[in-house]
C-alpha cells in the first residue's frame, strides 16, 4: 500500500520552538538549541521540523524529524531543499549534518538528495 501525500502542507519558520516541534524533536533525543527552524504543518497539526543554522560558509542541518504516522510523504526532502535554498541565499557554501554510521535509512535518504559521505568521526565520553 502506497503513503498518501498530506494535501497543502505548509512550510513555514518556527521561531520560538512550537511545543508540537518540541515534541517531535525530542522523539530524536534533541533538545531546543539556539538555531532556527522550519516546520511542515496541516491544518495547524506540525507533521515534519528541520532545526538548521546558517553561518557562512557553512550551514549545518541540526536535526530532521517526520512525524512516524506521516513518514515515506516527502516532507524531510521538502524541508532539506528548503534548508538548502536559504543557506545559498546566506552565502553559504556548503549544508553539513551529522548521522549516525549505522543509521542506514538516513545515510541512503541523505545520500539520495546528492549529500557526499565525507568524514567519520570519533567520540571519546568522559
Amino acid at each position: 500500500m502506497r503513503a498518501r501525500r498530506v494535501v497543502s502542507p505548509t512550510v513555514e519558520e518556527d521561531v520560538r520552538y512550537s511545543e508540537q516541534a518540541e515534541a517531535l524533536l525530542a522523539l530524536c533525543g534533541v533538545t531546543t538549541a539556539p538555531a532556527s527552524a522550519l516546520v511542515i504543518q496541516h491544518e495547524g497539526v506540525v507533521l515534519a521540523v528541520a532545526s538548521y543554522r546558517l553561518t557562512p560558509p557553512d550551514a549545518e542541518l541540526l536535526a530532521l524529524v517526520t512525524e512516524p504516522n506521516h513518514r515515506h510523504r516527502g516532507l524531510a526532502r521538502r524541508l532539506v531543499l528548503e534548508v538548502a535554498r536559504r543557506a545559498r541565499r546566506s552565502g553559504c557554501e556548503r549544508l553539513r549534518i551529522h548521522v549516525r554510521r549505522a543509521d542506514d535509512a538516513a545515510t541512503g535518504f541523505l545520500l539520495r538528495l546528492g549529500f557526499e559521505e565525507l568524514t567519520i568521526a570519533f567520540d571519546l565520553r568522559l
